[in-house]
């Protein structure tokens, strides 16, 4: 419960989320670059933040729920779909176990920004896996623990920490992690995109604007990634069998 409260109160502060606005542009893009022009029945985005990386890409999609614990972000959520003119859209502000929803309900789930933040990586994992149908898809992020650039961030953190200027903790999860648990569930893993989302102590110096053209001419997209073992950040296609 404490882990609970410390991520529901991380997130509470929205403008957190807002300061790494060039990484969603880049997410939202990926999203759309992994779909391509499949056209999906029932979309679960959890967490989905703000809602925008889905909803920016909601054309695909004839119906989409939306799910997050942090009511300040699903009130953005509700704003960006009304003026998407979202009506196919389910917010729900809930904690991820306690949404019910059926087994085998959904097409296509979205999860993003998660396992660095889940008091338990592997009931998240297969509760997610659980809910896809057979041949549907899961699109889920994860830094890679074991990654230099990872180790890189830890160690600026942990100066941070050190010096009182952050207290929250994320997790560790290595890839093989995540890739183990699909493989074991009976998915396979068709494509994966690979990048950085982090400019460590750098970040201050560049606008969003430059952020996002560093990264894209490092790493490319999902059609031509370039440089991508130096990616700690992998953005997983997983398909049912």
């Amino acid at each position: 419960m404490k882990r609970k409260e410390e991520v529901k109160t991380y997130f509470e502060q929205t403008d957190i989320y807002f300061n790494f606005d060039y990484n969603i542009k880049i997410r939202t893009e990926t999203i759309a670059e992994l779909i391509g022009d499949t056209r999906f029945k029932n979309v679960l985005d959890m967490p989905c933040g703000n809602g925008y990386i889905s909803l920016k890409n909601n054309s695909k999609f004839d119906q989409l729920t939306l799910v997050d614990f942090s009511e300040n972000m699903i009130a953005l959520a509700k704003e960006i779909g009304a003026k998407e003119n979202a009506t196919n859209t389910t917010f729900i502000c809930s904690d991820i176990f306690s949404t019910n929803f059926n087994d085998e309900a959904f097409d296509l789930i979205i999860s993003l920004g998660i396992l660095a933040h889940v008091d338990n990586i592997d009931q998240f994992l297969s509760y997610i896996q659980g809910k896809v149908k057979k041949g549907g898809t899961v699109i889920l992020q994860n830094t890679n623990s074991t990654h230099f650039y990872s180790k890189l961030i830890r160690l600026y953190l942990g100066v941070r920490k050190i010096l009182g200027k952050d207290k929250y903790q994320l997790n560790k999860v290595p890839a093989t992690q995540v890739e183990t648990s699909f493989k074991n569930a009976g998915f396979t893993c068709v494509k994966v995109f690979r990048y950085n989302q982090s400019f460590i102590g750098f970040s201050k110096l560049f606008s969003n604007t430059k952020k996002y053209d560093l990264t894209r001419k490092w790493f490319g997209n999902v059609a031509n990634n370039k440089n991508a073992g130096l990616g700690s950040d992998y953005i997983y296609l997983f398909k049912k069998d």
